[in-house]
């Protein structure tokens, strides 16, 4: 089974709705904005999130590519795991 980049997404949609009551009421999460400049997640959140997509997915997330733009929304964080899986095989 290949994994899709909306796997991925919907994955990780999933995950931040569970551990915020904020973003769980919102039918739609802004996917292309950054969930921190927004207020919705602050740096605890994001460590909390790469930790989740490296157990995950089974990847290392570098300290370099915690970056607005590598790591700045849902689908750059989405591309990212999705390019460290593709490169894996």
């Amino acid at each position: 089974m290949s994994i899709k980049n909306s796997d991925i997404k919907k994955d990780l949609v999933n995950y931040l709705k569970k551990g915020n009551p904020v973003l769980n009421k919102m039918s739609k999460l802004p996917t292309e904005e950054s969930l921190v400049e927004l207020g919705y997640m602050d740096s605890y959140g994001v460590i909390d999130v790469i930790t989740y997509l490296e157990n995950k997915w089974k990847i290392k997330i570098d300290d370099l590519e915690i970056t607005k733009e590598k790591f700045g929304s849902i689908s750059k964080m989405t591309d990212l795991v999705f390019g460290k899986i593709c490169n894996k095989k």
